[in-house]
């Protein structure tokens, strides 16, 4: 799977999508993106994300009615995981041992966090 990064705006308006789920309308993400992300977005500038999504292959809009609605083509989990890879590569030249140690960093994460984390791979391996 190819995945294209993201601008921070169309982060934001994917996040909208993958949050809302499929079959959202543009007017769905107007009101999340400018409630939850404190935007004002009309829908011209909404609907110019979601044209650069369709592009980069992170959804496909389809028409019902008078509505066209959006299809998603790239799971949140899947793009996570991609960016977690890209991060590993790129910030740690593919060093597991940084990466973890950085995760471990209490500027990274509440001791609270760490011990769950540390909980939740245990039950993992």
């Amino acid at each position: 799977m190819k995945v294209n990064g993201l601008t921070e705006s169309e982060k934001i308006t994917m996040k909208c999508v993958w949050d809302l789920g499929e079959g959202t309308r543009l007017a769905n993400i107007i009101e999340v993106a400018n409630g939850r992300y404190k935007k004002n977005w009309k829908p011209q500038t909404v609907s110019t994300f979601l044209g650069k999504l369709v592009r980069k292959g992170f959804v496909e809009q389809y028409r019902s009615g008078r509505y066209f609605y959006y299809h998603i083509l790239v799971s949140k989990h899947d793009y996570r995981c991609r960016m977690l890879r890209e991060d590993l590569a790129f910030w740690n030249d593919g060093s597991i041992n940084e990466f973890l140690t950085e995760l471990m960093d209490e500027n990274t994460f509440s001791e609270e966090q760490r011990k769950e984390m540390i909980e939740k791979i245990g039950k993992k391996l």
